[in-house]
């Protein structure tokens, strides 16, 4: 049952070609960039500039929302996420002939009037926007830098005209209340409570004082201020706005000026106003600083720092430098342009995103609730640990302190807010944890991480390997009628727990899922003085292993869980939802599934679940089961976790097909989900989100939007795609005992190289396929010397090794 044919026939209706995507986009490699030639995206397509204190979403048009430290209690500027227009507020600048009265902005938004000429582009850490109006050129660069917490804007204008050019320039930011779910529900007596003052530093300062804050002594003041003298400024809404109108046509801009209003209670804002003057060729460069500090002393220390004569171009040197260096730890060539743009740039650089904001703040994402998920930040760990270990070493640390002394986990947590913890138990959250520490002490080959104290949520502290231990015996004693773990809260798919609502439900996944962790806890228990774990661990995995192949096998394909009636999940039987992703890809990847039971299931795969645009999360999609008046999922069919493309899901897909040797179905599977592929085959106005960036689903087949991407930017996706395409088919490996070169790749591949990063030593590898096998190493020498197996010794002594891999 081959279904590839149908689907494609769908998608295609909406296929556009290239040239479409070209006429919005096209990436600058060697900059490591993305330009826009059209400013009307089918969504705002993102950017995220931070310091990892103080942060700004911004989009290709200017759009976005700058907050400190937490989008929930210190959000500094107004994002109204679902509204329309589209993609509004943001950091504007106006840009006014002071004699005609005409105005512009050279983001494209949100003036009336457009420029002439115009194009913005995505970076690392910054945004970039150039434009042209009446012989005026504007190219603004906002970007965050390391040695303030401030969003810099960097404004060049240039007269390209034969007359003196007289302009008003203003700088505009709409401040919320910071606190955005009490702004909501109680800004009608909050506003009361919010100023904006005139500093003496020529700048704006705002003060969130509501009562009743969860940390008033870590709320900072926030300033606006510039590098130009001030001319006037606004820190009222009202009088910048004015009434029945909107960032397109201010009423201070229009009037030609700022009014030198401040706010004692009311909507707050910041408007700056300069006046210029340039002569036919001259150029002048304005920098902006929208700020946060704790006092009126740092706040004039802070804006003495940022007027010093260097600091923006030595900031945003060291931005670059800052991004260079931690690309640096990866870099590849592959006979796939799309793909080496991926896993060169864009897939780390949006992994480390997620390794630093969770799923707490995106265009889909209001940042009002999620804070830390235990799940999702455990696996966005295994990304960041090839560029920054220290790093990795600390999240693992701070997610270990959610677990209790029994072994289960918070779902997810607060740190930086101070709220309670939302306390559900599911089946899988704590076992995640392990496969980081594992990675870690691959990575670095410092088994000492494994001893470092951690305390339990409910008291007391242990080692690393024994939070890791307690989470393996947690779940050994939760085990359900079958033998299976069951299902508790849910399993990874949070939909499942309408499946296990009175307790007895199981998850046959959460048993594969153990299976790969108990497998690293074998490696592990030695290196951490615990030998005699080893045995036990052992003797689980081979119960699991058991039930898997037999109670867990439905004949073409593995079951996904067992229901609280006693009924399985996942069968041919049913006639909806008979087959389910994760069940066959993890059967492979925890070694469980005999070896005709692990092909036959992913044969299943790729038979029933696969389409053009990625594989079906399960099939078919659920309408009335298990029964019509409690379905299992509320989800449209193709939507969501009902029948869409889950991206998460599919990179679990190409690791298995990869531990099978099957190098040709694996990259098919990579491939066809590289964002900007993806779009092409789907159409831009179809796909919509950004072809930079993973998103987490598609719209399934079902759905009358087949190829629709949703919940870009902050996703699990980016992490475990990233671990397929460099782990898997590159096959480049950190493991305990060194460097594992065991590629899975297309036939067809000639050769590739890498160059690898790796415990003090850079690997320049190149792997030669003139046999054009898929998988099997025949011979590596480093440096000339031939070695024995796959596994290259760590060299802490070399800066580089020569590393030559025969297929």
């Amino acid at each position: 049952m081959n279904q590839t044919t149908d689907h494609q026939q769908k998608a295609g209706t909406s296929a556009a070609p290239n040239a479409q995507l070209r006429s919005y986009f096209d990436f600058a490699d060697d900059a490591k960039e993305v330009e826009f030639k059209r400013h009307d995206t089918p969504t705002p397509w993102m950017n995220y500039l931070s310091n990892g204190t103080f942060h700004t979403m911004m989009s290709q048009a200017g759009g976005g929302v700058a907050f400190y430290k937490s989008p929930q209690i210190w959000r500094i500027t107004r994002y109204r996420f679902f509204h329309l227009p589209t993609d509004r507020s943001g950091p504007y600048i106006y840009l006014q002939d002071a004699a005609s009265g005409s105005y512009w902005c050279p983001t494209y938004e949100p003036a009336f009037s457009k420029p002439e000429q115009w194009k913005s582009a995505h970076g690392m850490g910054y945004t970039r926007f150039e434009a042209q109006q009446d012989g005026l050129a504007a190219k603004t660069v906002y970007f965050v830098g390391p040695y303030a917490n401030s969003l810099i804007w960097n404004l060049t204008l240039t007269n390209n005209s034969d007359a003196v050019k007289e302009l008003n320039v203003y700088a505009y930011a709409e401040f919320g209340m910071m606190e955005f779910m009490r702004e909501l529900q109680w800004q009608c007596y909050n506003k009361h409570q919010v100023s904006v003052q005139y500093h003496e530093k020529e700048a704006l300062v705002y003060k969130y004082g509501v009562e009743n804050q969860p940390k008033p002594d870590e709320t900072p003041l926030i300033y606006f201020a510039a590098d130009t003298p001030l001319y006037s400024y606004d820190g009222d809404r009202d009088e910048f706005i004015g009434t029945y109108r909107s960032e397109s046509n201010p009423a201070a801009v229009e009037a030609g000026g700022c009014t030198r209003s401040t706010l004692l209670g009311g909507d707050p804002c910041g408007a700056l106003q300069f006046k210029l003057t340039l002569a036919p060729g001259e150029t002048r460069t304005v920098n902006v600083f929208l700020g946060a500090a704790m006092n009126e002393e740092e706040i004039a220390e802070a804006i003495d720092l940022s007027r010093e004569e260097d600091f923006v171009a030595r900031s945003f040197a060291a931005l670059r430098e800052n991004w260079s260096s931690y690309l640096s730890r990866l870099e590849c060539r592959l006979p796939d342009e799309e793909a080496n743009r991926m896993i060169n740039v864009w897939n780390p650089y949006q992994a480390q995103r997620n390794f630093q904001f969770s799923r707490n703040i995106s265009f889909y994402a209001t940042g009002t609730f999620r804070g830390v998920g235990y799940r999702d930040t455990a696996q966005d760990i295994l990304a960041v640990v090839p560029f920054d270990p220290q790093a990795a070493k600390e999240k693992v640390k701070l997610l270990l302190t959610q677990q209790y002394q029994d072994g289960h986990v918070n779902h997810y947590f607060f740190p930086t807010e101070g709220w309670d913890p939302v306390t559900s138990i599911h089946s899988d959250d704590h076992l995640w944890t392990a496969l980081a520490v594992w990675d870690i002490v691959a990575e670095t080959g410092d088994a000492s991480f494994l001893q470092e104290a951690v305390t339990y949520y409910d008291g007391g502290e242990g080692t690393i390997y024994e939070h890791l231990k307690k989470a393996i015996e947690f779940t050994a004693s939760k085990l359900g009628p079958n033998g299976f773990p069951l299902m508790l809260r849910s399993d990874w798919n949070d939909q499942l727990f309408r499946v296990c609502r009175k307790g007895r439900g199981e998850s046959i996944w959460t048993a594969m899922q153990l299976g790969v962790v108990l497998l690293k806890m074998k490696e592990l228990a030695p290196l951490a003085g615990a030998p005699g774990d080893a045995a036990r661990y052992e003797e689980l995995y081979a119960e699991q292993r058991k039930l898997v192949n037999s109670l867990g096998w439905d004949g073409k394909w593995f079951r996904r869980a067992v229901m609280d009636d006693g009924r399985f999940l996942g069968t041919d039987e049913h006639d909806e939802a008979k087959i389910w992703l994760n069940a066959q890809t993890w059967a492979t990847m925890s070694g469980m599934a005999d070896q005709d039971k692990g092909i036959q299931a992913m044969d299943s795969v790729r038979d029933i679940l696969d389409t053009e645009l990625g594989i079906k999360k399960l099939h078919p999609s659920i309408t009335t089961f298990p029964d019509p008046a409690d379905p299992l999922t509320n989800y449209n069919k193709g939507t969501g976790e009902n029948g869409a493309v889950f991206c998460h899901a599919n990179t679990w897909a190409i690791i298995a097909e990869c531990l099978l040797g099957r190098g040709d179905q694996a990259y098919k599977y990579y491939r066809q989900l590289i964002p900007g592929v993806a779009m092409e085959k789907a159409g831009i106005n179809r796909y919509k989100a950004e072809p930079y960036v993973y998103a987490s689903n598609l719209f399934g087949p079902e759905s009358d939007k087949f190829g629709l991407a949703n919940v870009s930017w902050l996703t699990g996706t980016a992490a475990w795609m990233y671990v397929a395409a460099t782990q898997y088919i590159m096959g480049i490996k950190p493991v305990l005992e060194g460097l594992r070169i065991d590629p899975c790749i297309p036939a067809q591949w000639d050769r590739f190289t890498v160059n690898r990063k790796f415990r003090g030593c850079e690997y320049r590898i190149t792997v030669e396929n003139r046999s054009h096998a898929s998988k099997g190493v025949q011979s590596i020498r480093v440096d000339g010397q031939l070695i024995e197996g796959q596994i290259i010794p760590a060299y802490p002594d070399k800066a580089s090794v020569l590393v030559e891999v025969v297929m």
